[in-house]
């Protein structure tokens, strides 16, 4: 957990080369091997609004017992089990796996590169035949967030996500991966667990949907989709949960598409950023780059310093972060404009770096990006709450945060 050793460089100094390692996962976690990237694209126009939907109009969705378990996958218990437990209900026999060993309660221990050793299981159900018009689902891969797929009619699915790892709630951020699409059929999705109870959902805000092969064959990005978007009460326990539903058409056949709540932004989208940053002769001379700390996981949690070069004396300093709520994709992407227009030879730009030092950590909470928690860190704990009592081996991003700003 301590700081880099690595001598610190001054923007201006040559910059030495870096190695920025894959992503580190807790062992509990199975991790797919292929590599998850999406191309970036600006919409042509602003993104739409859809009508909002009022707590009226929201429509009732079947629930598991009503439907198969198509996906399930949740850390700790591995997939389906060889000899899953058949529950009958009276409308329609679900298959399910056997009862989970839920993270919630247990506490961090141990991280590897790609998480979990050992030959991955299988969380999907397998197709029956190529007339199987049943979706692949898959979420074991950097940010992904979905723990269960419900199929409750022939192009209707309700979800569940994981709550937060090491704990039982926070369920808000999601993203996942769906094969074997078709194009005519209009899809439903519903999903039942989310845990805010006011969400843009429901003031208009839609999913958004990428296809590989229109990113492939026309260019085309993350785009926003569905139409029936509506955010409501689904339970009247306690705590309450809430419901997103939408309905959407797939671009093609057979295609790989995946949907998420906001533009992701990983881990690795950040080291790749760095690397070409430090790469960049122009904008590397303002820049240095270094390490913070480690996380619990053993990530980096990275620190920049910007300014002019020729020294630091008499400049005051500006201190930034972003993404301590690793649901918060957004403030990484807003996080980036700031760091290119800092870095540009934009007139204002240079009297800022002139006036000013700035450290900035992009990345606070690594570990939970990772991971895919929508608040919390490996802690099990909101690290945007533990700024008065934070200690090094339980937050240590905010701790040294906390202590860089201190000196």
């Amino acid at each position: 957990l301590a700081p880099s050793r690595l001598p610190w460089r001054s923007p201006g100094e040559p910059q030495a080369p870096f190695f920025l390692p894959p992503p580190r996962w807790p062992v509990e976690c199975e991790v797919i091997q292929e590599t998850i990237e999406h191309i970036e694209w600006v919409p042509p126009k602003p993104e739409p609004f859809c009508p909002p939907m009022g707590l009226e109009q929201a429509r009732y969705t079947l629930g598991e017992e009503q439907g198969t378990v198509v996906y399930h996958c949740s850390p700790g218990n591995g997939a389906w089990s060889s000899t899953p437990e058949r529950l009958q209900s009276p409308q329609t026999p679900s298959t399910v796996p056997a009862p989970p060993t839920a993270l919630q309660g247990s506490r961090f221990i141990r991280a590897r590169v790609g998480g979990a050793p050992g030959p991955l299981s299988s969380p999907a159900a397998p197709l029956e035949g190529p007339q199987d018009a049943t979706l692949l689902f898959e979420s074991r891969f950097e940010s992904g967030n979905l723990q269960k797929a419900i199929k409750v009619g022939p192009y209707e699915y309700v979800l569940m996500l994981r709550p937060d790892l090491y704990t039982a709630k926070h369920t808000q951020w999601f993203y996942f991966r769906v094969q074997n699409t078709r194009q005519e059929p209009l899809y439903r999705f519903t999903i039942a667990n989310m845990a805010k109870p006011k969400s843009l959902y429901g003031q208009g805000l839609r999913p958004l949907l990428y296809s590989q092969r229109d990113a492939q064959s026309r260019g085309v990005g993350w785009r926003r989709v569905g139409t029936d978007v509506c955010y409501y009460r689904g339970s009247a326990g306690e705590p309450p949960m809430f419901r997103l539903s939408w309905t959407v058409r797939f671009p093609h056949d057979g295609d790989t598409c995946f949907f998420a709540a906001c533009y992701p932004y990983t881990y690795s989208d950040l080291q790749r950023y760095l690397r070409a940053l430090a790469a960049d002769p122009a904008r590397s001379r303002y820049c240095a780059v270094q390490a913070l700390c480690r996380s619990l996981a053993g990530n980096t949690v990275h620190l920049l310093t910007i300014t002019s070069p020729g020294g630091t004396a008499g400049k005051r300093v500006v201190v930034a972060s972003a993404r301590a709520h690793p649901g918060e994709s957004g403030g990484s992407w807003a996080m980036r404009g700031f760091l290119d227009f800092l870095l540009s030879a934009h007139a204002d730009a240079r009297l800022l770096r002139r006036l000013f030092v700035f450290k900035v950590v992009p990345m606070l909470n690594p570990d939970g990006v990772v991971v895919g928690n929508s608040r919390c860190s490996l802690a099990g704990r909101d690290p945007n709450r533990a700024y008065g009592m934070a200690l090094p081996g339980s937050f240590p991003g905010v701790w040294h945060l906390r202590a860089m700003v201190q000196r």
